[in-house]
């Protein structure tokens, strides 16, 4: 009988494998541990009252300094350092972003900015850890194997921080495998599927937002003028909110950005303080990334307010500002649910549901523009395969039009954690 494989095979097979399965483990540890930090912090909320004008300025604090000073590693998204990846071969500037201990610093500071109410995701950070996790234990490896090894790794922490395996494949091949050779693509849809079936084994297989009901997805021609409104209108809002951002955090010629700087502990503390005062005037709503409030309006049990998205925006803006590490996904998914809801306050030809799902993958494409990934990612955490011929109109309106204002935010923070002048 003939060998596949010798010994040395062998073992980086079941290395390789075994390090998928601690994705998935992990992504599943971090999930439940950021929603026990959010429990705690709305019951924290609910019986401080206004103190937590002053709780969550020191929190940021707290958390920008130690990363400043401390921990480096574990600041920013997670997402653009994996993207970054696929936008150069020398991995020299990158590598900083990619060693162990960034699992558990990463780790404590999204559950850390989750309990103060920072308007952030642990999905972004998921990827960072998922690329570290896979790189561990692994020595003199060639810039190809180690980039090869940091993508597996990520798009297998995307896939199973959402639950969507299939998203994470779709992201490789989208995002993270611009110039690597498609002729490995067996063993990174392995790395992805194995850490997506721990994940499923550990949390059940759930959909992240839940199921839409069936009845609420027939459509007819209708939609899809909604679905060029909706999408028009995040790409809009998207080119908007990537400036703020840009100008607030990245752009080296902004005066706020050469504020903050400067100013560091400052800045934090007069983030966190708007975090709080856009957390009050919102009724709590803006807090987190905002999934409870996506999956009950998708479920028909919450009516989101015309403000929500506004709301959601800023609060992100703060929360990135104030040097609490975090990610956009799930909050840009929250964003674009409250533009749907918008939109149909103003003119409605469909129910709520579907409106939100459109401004959910309208808003996600526009921010990322990947509109593939989007969609997927959409289709697998609400199961609403169904509805995926009006979702694909609203992913390409949206990333067509942010493709013609501008650059997505995080190509600038890609540019940044390239540039010689960091």
């Amino acid at each position: 009988m003939k060998q596949y494989f010798n010994s040395t095979q062998t073992k980086e097979i079941c290395r390789f494998l075994f390090m998928a399965a601690l994705i998935g483990l992990f992504a599943a540890i971090f999930a439940e541990c950021c929603n026990i930090a959010f429990d705690y912090f709305l019951y924290m909320f609910h019986h401080v009252g206004y103190w937590i004008l002053i709780i969550i300025p020191i929190g940021a604090l707290i958390i920008s300094y130690l990363i400043k000073n401390y921990f480096p590693e574990a600041g920013g998204s997670g997402v653009p350092q994996a993207l970054a990846l696929s936008h150069t071969d020398d991995l020299t500037k990158l590598n900083c972003f990619f060693v162990p201990k960034v699992i558990f610093t990463k780790f404590v500071f999204i559950v850390l900015g989750t309990s103060i109410g920072a308007t952030i995701g642990r999905e972004g950070p998921t990827v960072q850890i998922g690329a570290t996790i896979m790189l561990l234990g692994k020595q003199k490896l060639t810039n190809a194997k180690k980039k090869l090894l940091l993508v597996i790794g990520a798009a297998a922490g995307l896939g199973a921080a959402f639950n969507t395996p299939l998203g994470g494949i779709v992201f490789i091949l989208e995002e993270l495998a611009k110039g690597l050779p498609l002729r490995l693509n067996l063993i990174k849809v392995t790395g992805v599927a194995t850490a997506g079936v721990v994940a499923v084994c550990l949390e059940g297989n759930y959909s992240y937002y839940g199921r839409v009901s069936r009845n609420l997805l027939d459509y007819d021609w209708h939609i899809f003028l909604v679905a060029i409104v909706i999408g028009i209108f995040a790409a809009i809002n998207c080119f908007i909110f990537t400036q703020m951002v840009y100008y607030t955090t990245v752009s080296p010629k902004s005066l706020i950005n050469s504020w903050r700087k400067k100013h560091p502990y400052i800045s934090s503390l007069t983030c966190g303080f708007l975090i709080a005062g856009v957390g009050i005037m919102s009724a709590g709503l803006s807090f987190g990334n905002g999934y409870v409030e996506s999956r009950t309006s998708l479920a028909g049990h919450q009516v989101l307010p015309d403000l929500y998205y506004i709301y959601k925006m800023l609060s992100s803006l703060f929360s990135t500002a104030s040097g609490v590490p975090g990610g956009y996904f799930a909050t840009s998914l929250a964003i674009g649910n409250g533009m749907g809801s918008f939109i149909h306050h103003i003119f409605a030809v469909a129910n709520t549901q579907q409106y939100c799902l459109l401004g959910m993958v309208a808003f996600l494409a526009a921010l990322t523009q990947a509109p593939i990934t989007s969609l997927v990612m959409v289709l697998q955490i609400t199961s609403t395969q169904i509805f995926s011929l009006p979702l694909i109109v609203a992913a390409l309106i949206a990333t067509w039009i942010t493709h013609l204002l501008g650059k997505s935010i995080y190509e600038y923070q890609i540019e940044e954690l390239l540039s010689d002048h960091r």
